[in-house]
């Protein structure tokens, strides 16, 4: 298989074709997990209600 290399730096870009060489000058930092979010709401609302 063929994989995306940056044209400034070489290296192996994303699916979605940004730069994940952190001193390349078209590097973009990875998108947020959207997934990883949702088990730390309810946690938080649950501490604040039990209050004696």
């Amino acid at each position: 298989m063929v994989k995306k290399r940056c044209f400034y730096c070489r290296k192996v870009v994303r699916d979605d074709g940004t730069c994940q060489y952190p001193k390349c000058v078209l590097y973009v930092p990875e998108p947020p997990a959207e997934n990883s979010d949702e088990g730390t709401e309810n946690t938080s609302s649950d501490t604040t209600n039990e209050q004696p």
